[in-house]
């Protein structure tokens, strides 16, 4: 199976994910929308689940692949020692807006895309060791904390990414500024 063909059946899972429920796509739905063979799917995947957990690490390549670029091209500073600092927040904001399909997909199948587990990896991640660092070490807090910080975030960005992005991006980093700080 050549990239092109993998990659068309990670579009294609994405595309019919806009419209459609994972549990209602089939193989066959999957490989048409792709314009592939059933036999080049099984060739590298035994169901649609491995397709969908190959999909999500594609989403998880673009970003890492893109996103330095978008770090670059919209310098802002590190106000606050934060994950939330514009220095972060802005490229990553102009980065879903670039992709707002793409978030658009992602943000609406939370259980396909396992939000909660991601979300799980990235408390670990990046903020354990920041509270830590700033004397907090209580592990039901973090928790606590990083849950508030992680969810409140990303419904933010979900009623931003619903309404196509309108709002001004510094308008964003604004609010949650003022809501985080």
């Amino acid at each position: 199976m050549s990239q092109s063909a993998q990659i068309k059946l990670k579009q294609a899972l994405l595309i019919l994910l806009d419209e459609n429920e994972f549990d209602q796509l089939s193989v066959s739905k999957i490989c048409k929308e792709a314009d592939v063979n059933r036999s080049t799917f099984y060739a590298y995947y035994d169901n649609q689940f491995q397709l969908l957990e190959d999909t999500q690490s594609y989403i998880i390549e673009i970003f890492n692949e893109q996103f330095p670029s978008f770090q670059k091209q919209f310098q802002a500073p590190k106000e606050y020692d934060s994950l939330v600092d514009s220095y972060y927040l802005v490229p990553y904001l102009y980065f879903i807006k670039e992709h707002q399909k793409l978030y658009k997909i992602y943000l609406k199948n939370p259980i396909n895309f396992n939000h909660a587990g991601r979300d799980e990896s990235h408390i670990v991640k990046q903020f354990i060791k920041r509270y830590r660092d700033k004397g907090i070490i209580d592990e039901k807090k973090i928790r606590y904390m990083s849950a508030f910080y992680t969810i409140g975030i990303r419904q933010i960005i979900h009623v931003w990414v619903m309404d196509g992005c309108q709002d001004n991006i510094d308008y964003l980093v604004d609010i949650i500024h003022k809501i985080i700080f």
